[in-house]
Parts: structure tokens; C-alpha cells; sequence
């Protein structure tokens, strides 16, 4: 399997199918598609509601400035760094968090996403991806011939850090004072679990690294399937079977495409955070001889033997990324 067709997982397959295509995303790419997933009419209004919000004014957005502590809120173009390995590498996009924990916050948040019908609509959509999530551990659980509530009971719903959601806008060329070699997002891993992301009208620019090849390949935009990819702490819970695969978004080739924005929603979804990053009990990696590559010896701090929590390893990945 190369990086540069990524498994898919089709959720209307037989198990077997399923299987067979997740546990090949497992041992390759880190990266794969899902399709038939039902949340094609919540995606499209979650994308008309962030345009709203991004097309205010600067003055009125930063009404609403991101909140260091529940990481909740807005982030102006230049204020995150997501390549830890370049301090002065500034990523060229905005950005809005929406942590699960502000579902009972409604008062905090701009009147676009607490109106009435929107509120609705983002609770709903946080929901049904935590569904999706929890459908996909049950998958990797029987994968790794391990108990089926092994991934799930480790990110219950009501249990911090939970889960959150980031809206994201990038802009056009023509709208960035230094528009020469512009990364839209830095290279980076994520930091939890899985990530799930939507993108939108088809607009490219989304890469993952093979860190075998240390080439580059581009992810397809496809408004009909979620791009889903492993984060940090499957690395660690698989003994680097798994790989928290890196992936920037980099301007597209096209110069019609550089001129328009590039929208996106990515649903982050963590372990509780008194989860220990220890490997699973899996025949499937019992064998498995852990060696760090690279960028692993620079994100996985062994801290001297002492077991991290999920808790833990967020944490010290989030203090690296943002830049005030």
C-alpha cells in the first residue's frame, strides 16, 4: 500500500471487508477514507454556519480570542504553530475550537454558534462523530483480538478531555502579507486517538509524509468521504505498530485554487485523560520491537520510564503549539 492511494473503508461493506481495509491503514499509511458514513447534510450546514463566522469582521471575532485553559475559542491567522520542529514557522490559516466541554458553555460562545437552531445542529454533529469514533474502536478492537470496549472505555463521552471540534479557514493568497513559500499548517502528528476531517469543495492541499520515503503525497479532496488518521497515542498504545502519520496542508498548484479559500472541519477525539499510554494487550504486537524514528524521538517523551497519560502527552504537545 503506498501514500498515495489510501485505503477506504466503505461502513455499508461486510466486517470482513472492513476489517481488512482498517487493519491495512494500521500497518501503512496511518491515513484512510471512510465512506457511507451519513453525515453528508450535517457537514454541508456545519460549513455554511463556519463561513458565517469567518467572514466577520477581525475586531468582532477576537471578541471571542482563544481561552489558553479550556483551549476554547478563536485563533487568528499567525497564533499557531503546528510544526514543533521550526519555532518561527507560523501557520497561515484561522481557526475556531469548540471543545466538548462548551456544549454546556452555550453563553460563551458567538451568537452564529449559539443560536438556537446551530447550537442544535453542533451538538448533533458532535454526536454522530463520537458515534462514528466509537464504531471505529470496536472495529480496531476486534482487529487486535482485544476486548471490544477496550478502545471505547477509555473515551467516555463524559470524561475530560473528550472530545472537540475545530473549524478551520484558509485564506487566499492574495489576503497573506508574505505569501511566498506559505504553509497553510505545519507538518505535525496529532495528538490523541483518531482525528476525523472534513473538506470542502473538493479544495486540495492536504499532504501526509511517508516517513519510510520521506516523500510527500497529496490527499484528495473528496466532499463525499472523511479523511481519517491515527494520532499520537495509538503509536504508543501499538508500540509504533500503528504510526501517528505527519500531514501539513501546503497551497495547491493551481493558481484558481491558491485565490479562494480552503475550508475544513477537523473532530478531534482524545482518551480520557487519566488513560495510560501503554500497549495493548494484542498478540497481534507482542513481538513488536519498538524503534523510534525521527520524528517520534521528538514527540514521545519517555520522561525516564515514567508511563505518560493521555492527559500528559496532550498537554505537553498543546504547549509547544500555540504561539501568543
Amino acid at each position: 500500500m503506498s501514500f498515495s492511494s489510501l485505503p477506504v473503508i466503505d461502513l455499508k461493506s461486510n466486517s470482513d471487508d472492513i476489517h481488512q481495509a482498517l487493519l491495512l491503514a494500521c500497518s501503512t499509511t496511518g491515513f484512510f477514507y471512510v465512506s457511507n458514513h451519513g453525515l453528508d447534510s450535517l457537514q454541508s450546514q456545519m460549513f455554511s454556519m463556519a463561513k458565517e463566522f469567518f467572514y466577520l469582521p477581525l475586531n468582532e471575532k477576537q471578541l471571542y480570542s482563544l481561552n489558553t485553559t479550556s483551549y476554547q475559542g478563536y485563533l487568528r491567522i499567525g497564533r499557531e504553530n503546528l510544526d514543533s520542529t521550526n519555532s518561527k514557522l507560523m501557520d497561515e490559516k484561522e481557526a475556531f475550537l469548540i471543545p466538548q466541554s462548551d456544549l454546556n458553555k452555550k453563553q460563551q460562545l458567538p451568537n452564529i454558534f449559539s443560536h438556537e437552531e446551530n447550537f442544535k445542529l453542533i451538538e448533533q454533529f458532535f454526536q454522530q462523530c463520537y458515534d462514528l469514533c466509537m464504531h471505529l474502536f470496536e472495529y480496531l478492537a476486534e482487529i487486535f483480538q482485544i476486548d471490544r470496549d477496550y478502545f471505547t472505555s477509555r473515551h467516555k463521552w463524559d470524561k475530560a478531555p473528550g472530545v472537540a471540534l475545530k473549524l478551520l479557514h484558509y485564506p487566499p493568497i492574495n489576503q497573506i502579507e508574505q505569501n511566498i513559500n506559505v504553509i497553510r499548517a505545519g507538518a505535525h502528528s496529532d495528538y490523541g486517538s483518531l482525528t476525523l476531517l472534513f473538506q470542502h469543495d473538493n479544495k486540495c492541499g492536504l499532504e501526509v509524509f511517508d516517513r519510510l520515503t520521506n516523500c510527500w503525497y497529496p490527499v484528495e479532496a473528496r466532499d463525499d468521504m472523511i479523511v481519517v488518521n491515527f494520532g499520537d497515542v495509538f503509536e504508543y498504545w501499538s508500540k509504533g505498530m500503528i504510526k501517528s502519520t505527519i500531514h501539513r496542508v501546503i497551497l495547491p498548484n493551481n493558481i484558481n485554487e491558491q485565490n479562494h479559500s480552503r475550508f475544513s472541519i477537523a473532530f478531534f477525539c482524545d482518551p480520557n485523560g487519566d488513560t495510560l499510554l501503554t500497549p495493548i494487550p494484542s498478540k497481534l504486537i507482542e513481538n513488536h520491537i519498538y524503534t523510534k524514528d525521527e520524528h517520534a524521538k521528538h514527540v514521545f517523551n519517555d520522561n525516564d520510564g515514567h508511563v505518560l497519560t493521555a492527559g500528559e502527552h496532550i498537554r505537553m504537545r498543546l504547549n509547544k503549539t500555540y504561539q501568543y
